[in-house]
C-alpha cells in the first residue's frame, strides 16, 4: 500500500510539472492578414465588353472574406460622358484571392486622345491596402472629323486647365513670350549644327501675324541665299507636363524642313543632347504627306540617341490645318496627330540612360532650309514656302 501511494504521488508530481511546462511554452498561433492591391487596365472604347475591368488581388488565398471600399473618378476621362463613375464595396470571398470592378465605358463617335480614369481603394476589412490606386485607359478608336480648312481641337479638355495660349490675334509677335534666333549660327554653331543653308531673320517678309495666324515664310534670293525665321520661348515661357496643342499648316518641297520642337531649359548648362529634345512635329519637304515625332537624349557631350515615329496622310500637310499634340506626364511622352496616337516614349525607352524629360522645356518654331536630313533645295523646289500656325495652347 505504501509503495502504491508513493508511486501515485510521483505520477501526480510528474504530470503537474508537465502541465505547467506546457502552458509556459505554448504560444497562440500568429494572426496573418492579407494585403490587397488594385491593377490598372486598358480598353478600346468600342470593345464588345464595354467595361473596363480593374482587378483587385490579395497577397494570398483568403481564409476570411475581405471587403474593400472603392471610388471610380475621372482624370482626363469625363464622368458620364466617357465612363460611368461609381463608388461602392467589393468583396473577395473565402478561398479566393481576387475580385474585379467593372466600369461601363460610354461609346461615342467623337475623336479624342486616349483618356484616363482612376480607381481608388479607401478602406478594407480583414486586409491591409498595399496599392490603393490604379489607372484605367480608354483607347479611342474614332476617326478624325475635318472641317473646311482642316482639324481643330477644343478650347478646353476635361481634367486640364488652360495655362497659356497664343491665338496670334494681335498685329505683331508677342516678344514678351517669343525670342528671335538670327543669322546662320556662326561662329558658334554654323549651319545650326545640321549644315542648314538658311539665314534666320526677323524681317517682316519672313515672319508676321495676319488673320489670327502666325506666318513664317522661307524665301530664296539669287542662287543660294535662303532666308526664313526661327522663334523660341527660352527664358520667357516654360513648359513642364500637361498637354500642348498646336494647329498648323506645313510648307513642302525638296530641302524644306519645318519643325515645331522643344529643348530643355538647362541646355546652356549641360549642352545637347543631355538637355533633351522633343520634336513635336517635323516634316521633310520631299515627303509632304508624312510628319515625324521624335525624342532625343544622350549623355553630356555624348552621342545622340532617339526614339521616333511617323504619321502619314493621303493628302499633303500643306493642304489643310492639322493639330500636333504632346501629352506629357512624368516619365511619359505621347505624340498625337489630330488626336490620333502617333508615338510613345517612357522612362524605360532610354534603356538606363538619364531621362531628361521630367524638367522644364521651351518651345521653338522654324523653317530650316537644306541640312543633313532633307538635303538641299533643287530645281523642283518652289519658293516662297510658308508654315502657318493658327494657335498654340498649353494645358496643365
Amino acid at each position: 500500500m505504501y509503495k502504491l501511494n508513493k508511486l501515485f504521488f510521483l505520477f501526480f508530481i510528474f504530470n503537474l510539472g508537465c502541465s505547467k511546462n506546457s502552458s509556459e511554452t505554448t504560444q497562440p498561433n500568429p494572426v496573418t492578414q492579407a494585403s490587397v492591391s488594385v491593377n490598372g487596365s486598358t480598353l478600346f472604347e468600342n470593345a464588345n465588353s464595354g467595361r473596363l475591368q480593374f482587378e483587385i488581388r490579395a497577397s494570398e488565398t483568403l481564409t476570411a472574406a475581405v471587403s474593400i471600399n472603392y471610388t471610380i473618378s475621372g482624370l482626363t476621362a469625363e464622368p458620364e460622358k466617357d465612363f460611368m463613375a461609381s463608388s461602392g464595396t467589393i468583396e473577395i470571398p473565402v478561398g479566393s484571392n481576387s475580385a474585379s470592378i467593372a466600369v461601363p465605358i460610354v461609346d461615342d463617335e467623337v475623336n479624342e486622345i486616349n483618356e484616363k480614369l482612376m480607381v481608388t481603394l479607401t478602406e478594407a476589412t480583414n486586409a491591409t491596402i498595399n496599392q490603393a490606386t490604379a489607372i484605367g485607359i480608354i483607347q479611342d478608336d474614332d476617326q478624325p472629323t475635318y472641317n473646311a480648312d482642316g482639324y481643330e481641337t477644343a478650347m478646353s479638355h476635361f481634367g486640364y486647365e488652360l495655362e497659356w495660349s497664343d491665338e496670334f490675334d494681335g498685329t505683331a509677335l508677342d516678344t514678351d513670350v517669343f525670342n528671335y534666333d538670327l543669322g546662320d549660327g556662326c561662329p558658334d554653331l554654323c549651319g545650326w549644327g545640321n549644315n542648314e543653308l538658311v539665314v534666320y531673320t526677323n524681317e517682316p517678309e519672313h515672319i508676321w501675324l495676319a488673320d489670327g495666324q502666325l506666318v513664317i515664310q522661307a524665301t530664296k534670293e539669287g542662287s543660294s541665299n535662303f532666308k526664313a525665321a526661327k522663334i523660341h520661348t527660352k527664358g520667357k515661357q516654360a513648359f513642364q507636363f500637361g498637354r500642348i496643342d498646336i494647329r498648323a499648316k506645313m510648307p513642302e518641297g525638296q530641302g524644306i524642313w519645318p519643325a515645331i520642337w522643344m529643348l530643355g531649359q538647362n541646355i546652356d548648362a549641360v549642352g545637347w543632347p543631355a538637355c533633351g529634345e522633343i520634336d513635336i512635329m517635323e516634316l521633310v519637304g520631299h515627303t509632304p504627306k508624312i510628319t515625324h515625332g521624335t525624342a532625343h537624349w544622350g549623355p553630356q557631350g555624348g552621342p545622340n540617341k532617339s526614339s521616333g515615329a511617323s504619321f502619314s496622310l493621303d493628302e499633303k500637310f500643306s493642304e489643310r490645318f492639322h493639330v500636333f499634340s504632346l501629352v506629357w506626364e512624368r516619365d511619359e511622352l505621347l505624340w498625337y496627330m489630330d488626336e490620333v496616337l502617333m508615338h510613345k516614349v517612357t522612362v524605360s525607352s532610354t534603356q538606363g540612360d538619364l531621362y531628361p524629360f521630367n524638367q522644364a522645356f521651351y518651345l521653338i518654331f522654324n523653317i530650316a532650309i537644306g541640312g543633313n536630313w532633307p538635303g538641299n533645295p533643287d530645281e523642283t523646289t518652289v519658293f516662297p514656302q510658308q508654315m502657318v500656325v493658327d494657335y498654340v495652347r498649353y494645358f496643365k
